[in-house]
């Protein structure tokens, strides 16, 4: 009874596109590089963390000053900083039950041994849901809503309030 094995050269194929595969898959994880920085805006933060890391518990947290952010999938940290944009002057707010906007103060993060102040966390639950925030830059005002929803820019905090007050109504009014 003969026995067939594989050839040496079989596994060093086998071996070679297993690395190929690997790779592709590590080169998927990185942040955006310089090309795309330049085009790269708050608004598309949340595509950004729904398309390289789905099925992750994925935070973007930027420091303070701003623009200088990391990313925490997971519970580890990947990559070193990335400035992501250069306006370091952006403020964060969360819209209370009432639907009136707070600005938000965030714990220090750990990286690297040092406890650094976040100006602001943009999290993505590993069912794809972005949590709600508000990001004020340049005088717009982008809101990030709760679960799906489109990204919108804003002129003021007020707008953004009225219409959250609206809707939070027309709930009460339903039940």
């Amino acid at each position: 009874m003969l026995r067939r094995a594989f050839s040496l050269i079989e596994l060093m194929l086998v071996v070679v596109i297993i690395g190929i595969v690997y790779a592709m898959a590590l080169s998927s994880f990185k942040p955006p590089d310089k090309k795309e920085l330049e085009s790269f805006s708050l608004k598309d933060l949340p595509k950004y963390l729904r398309e390289n890391f789905p099925l992750s518990d994925a935070k973007l947290v930027c420091f303070k000053p701003c623009g200088k952010c990391s990313l925490l999938v997971d519970g580890e940290w990947k990559e070193d900083e990335v400035e992501l944009f250069s306006n370091s002057d952006v403020k964060s707010y969360t819209l209370d039950l009432e639907g009136f906007a707070i600005e938000k103060e965030y714990v220090p993060y750990d990286i690297t041994d040092a406890y650094r102040q976040s100006c602001f966390v943009l999290h993505k639950a590993t069912n794809d849901a972005i949590s709600p925030i508000i990001l004020e830059s340049d005088g717009s005002f982008i809101y990030y809503k709760a679960g799906y929803e489109e990204v919108k820019s804003y002129t003021s905090l007020a707008v953004i309030q009225d219409e959250y007050q609206k809707i939070a109504n027309i709930i009460r009014d339903e039940h």
